[in-house]
């Protein structure tokens, strides 16, 4: 399988490259940071997903599922932020219809779609964006999955999560490796029961490919 991956250089990004490795071509924003995709078995390509959508469709061409984990990362103020996350994240979305790719996988956030989890909170803009960016792949015609983990660990992943159902009122701590994140990508790509599916993610004692088989 051919797997596009924007935001293929950030924590997670990087995690999915080296999972999905031959096939993948990881989009970067800059020439410098090529060396470190091809370390990790992907392919580089330069573009940003403040291109014009038609750059874009040229990018997801070829491709058989686009990954989505680019985000402003807190840099830039809430414009940037806005014009990544949300913007950026649509205009890959009309960029894989127009390209006639089916299968989207969007790495989001915990209860993105709550507005009372964290309206009041310091991510606001943040999850603002996560927010209507899901709502929006929602809608479209995409073979669409949204992945919603907790708050992200460095570290060695599981490969468990708690039962998909449960997570969001789970007594376990809101937290997940960034690895068993890129792992539960990797078997999304495998597994179709979880196409048209929204999935909150913490760290559990079920193993991935059982959870989202359930």
């Amino acid at each position: 399988m051919k797997v596009i991956v924007f935001g293929a250089h950030g924590r997670v990004g990087q995690q999915i490259c080296a999972k999905l490795k031959s096939g993948v071509t990881g989009v970067i924003r800059s020439d410098e940071q090529a060396d470190a995709i091809r370390k990790l078995g992907a392919s580089p390509k330069v573009v940003s997903v403040q291109d014009p959508v038609s750059t874009l469709v040229e990018a997801i061409k070829g491709h058989d599922a686009v990954i989505f984990t680019a985000g402003a990362g807190g840099k830039g103020g809430a414009e940037r932020t806005v014009a990544i996350d949300l913007d950026g994240a649509a205009k890959t979305f009309e960029a894989s219809e127009l390209a006639g790719v089916k299968r989207y996988i969007m790495v989001s956030a915990f209860k993105a779609a709550e507005r009372e989890y964290w309206y009041n909170g310091p991510l606001r803009t943040y999850y603002i964006a996560k927010h209507f960016a899901d709502r929006e792949l929602q809608r479209t015609k995409l073979d669409w999955t949204i992945l919603q983990p907790a708050a992200l660990l460095d570290g060695q992943g599981t490969g468990t999560v708690a039962p998909i159902a449960g997570a969001e009122t789970s007594d376990l701590p809101k937290q997940i490796f960034r690895e068993d994140v890129a792992s539960v990508v990797e078997a999304s790509l495998k597994e179709p029961k979880t196409i048209g599916k929204v999935l909150p993610l913490i760290n559990g004692d079920v193993a991935i490919a059982d959870a989202l088989a359930q």
